[in-house]
């Protein structure tokens, strides 16, 4: 099964919402999938990093439709987010300002940074 995604929907009595489009699909489930058991070491792919530069800081921080943090845990010198090596998805969304969504490939072995800032609206 695809994983889901969540999608930013503007809405005039509670702002910025996350919608998750199989919430009123058919067939849901009565209870939530259990995890995955974590592979072991030697299947795992290589990782690398993704620092964030982005304004405003408090923006949450969503990697392939999964909430991850928030913008300040992964901005300066030492922070960076840990992500399997490929491509992938980040959303940043901040109540007041329009949602950004960018699409990055990470390096093993290597930390990108990205520089931006979203926009008020």
């Amino acid at each position: 099964m695809p994983p889901h995604r969540l999608f930013p929907i503007r809405s005039s009595w509670f702002g910025l919402v996350l919608f998750d489009p199989y919430w009123w699909g058919p067939g849901i489930p009565d209870q939530a999938p259990l995890p995955a058991a974590e592979a072991p070491l030697s299947e795992r792919r290589p990782t690398g990093g993704l620092q964030l530069d982005v304004e405003p800081r408090r923006a949450q921080v969503y990697v392939d439709g999964r909430f991850v943090g928030v913008v300040d845990e992964f901005s300066g010198y030492y922070h960076h987010l840990d992500l399997e090596a490929g491509p992938h998805r980040i959303d940043l969304v901040a109540s007041d300002y329009d949602p950004l969504s960018i699409d990055v490939v990470v390096s093993p072995g290597r930390t990108t940074t990205y520089r931006g800032l979203l926009n008020r609206y």
